[in-house]
């Protein structure tokens, strides 16, 4: 006959499989595990697909963590499915600052770690097999959304992904617009080259560049008055010089004849003087002849170039230093005329 269990005993097991079971949920329901574990929710508006338990939770590159469950619920405010993802973290891989843990409780530090940016995104674990992660990251610029669902208050706000933002720009992109834009293009191009016009047009450029050809040459044939202006300015010019070198020559021919008496010097020196200083004056008025001569050949010539061209500089040029040269001989003839003697004393 077989032993009769004892009721006491077997109650007693029960109770402490109960008390067991209790301390169990108290203890991890309280959203930590002792001392270094800690539990936070996260919610996912986006597609979790490649995301299952276990998968890891990092935090610059570090596994911190890992998922410990996945779910999906519908939430009447967001008229959506969302996924709340439940996360657990090692304290033991992270150095926290005395500042920061300063708190009276969990939710000091975390709050703190929000306002400084601290999100979380799906990463792509393995491209081969798709699986996905959780990634802890600071993105201040980014919007907070909280549920406030849980009763200890430990979640993270949660930001799309880089693969939903990149459907999100894919689907926003206008690609019918863009493709009808460029069936409107193509069919233009084909119009304008099958377009009896574009041989008119052709044509025309053709006649246009012959056009411009005689244009040139006849622009050619109308500079050569202009140079021969430029010429006569050359030779008047040459003239000038002669015609100084000329009074120059008989100031020397005075200084040979000079001798004795300082009167007879200076009267001598003086009657020498005149024929050269009506040379002076003479080459003086041939010097404006040419300057008008050049003058006119410069507007001939200024109708055929244009303002920035560096001939018509080299021109302005070349005026400046021939009034300036016919300046100094008309205030040399007049300084001899009144100081005969300067070419024996020099200037004083």
């Amino acid at each position: 006959m077989a032993r009769r269990a004892n009721p006491a005993l077997v109650g007693g097991f029960v109770m402490v499989a109960l008390a067991l079971a209790l301390a169990t949920t108290l203890y991890f329901g309280t959203g930590t595990y002792g001392d270094n574990w800690y539990r936070f929710h996260i919610y996912f508006k986006g597609s979790a697909a490649g995301l299952q338990v276990g998968a890891p939770v990092v935090l610059k590159g570090v596994r911190i963590g890992q998922v410990s469950s996945v779910q999906v619920g519908f939430y009447p405010e967001d008229e959506d499915f969302i996924v709340p993802v439940e996360i657990e973290i090692d304290g033991n891989k992270i150095l926290w600052s005395d500042t920061l843990i300063a708190g009276e409780s969990q939710q000091d530090p975390l709050q703190k770690l929000i306002n400084l940016g601290l999100r979380a995104r799906l990463d792509m674990q393995s491209l081969v097999t798709g699986q996905l992660r959780v990634d802890l990251g600071f993105y201040p610029d980014t919007e907070v959304v909280l549920r406030g669902r849980e009763r200890n208050g430990l979640e993270i706000p949660a930001i799309p992904s880089t693969l939903d933002e990149l459907i999100d720009a894919v689907q926003s992109f206008p690609i019918e617009r863009l493709a009808a834009s460029s069936l409107r293009v193509i069919e233009g191009l084909d119009r304008l080259i099958n377009s009896p016009r574009l041989t008119e047009i052709l044509d025309g450029a053709s006649a246009t560049v012959t056009d411009a050809r005689a244009a040139i040459g006849a622009l050619r044939a109308r500079t050569d008055p202009a140079a021969d202006k430029l010429l006569l300015v050359l030779d008047q010019l040459q003239q000038l010089v002669e015609r100084g070198q000329v009074a120059v020559d008989s100031a020397n021919l005075l200084f040979d004849s000079v001798g004795g008496d300082a009167r007879t010097l200076l009267r001598n020196l003086n009657s020498g003087l005149q024929p050269a200083l009506a040379s002076m004056r003479q080459a003086a008025g041939s010097a404006q002849s040419a300057f008008k001569a050049a003058d006119s050949a410069f507007r001939s010539t200024n109708e055929l170039i244009g303002s920035e061209s560096p001939l018509r500089h080299e021109l302005l040029t070349l005026m400046r230093n021939l009034t300036d040269a016919a300046r100094s001989l008309r205030i040399m003839s007049d300084y001899l005329e009144r100081h005969p003697d300067a070419l024996l004393r020099g200037k004083r």
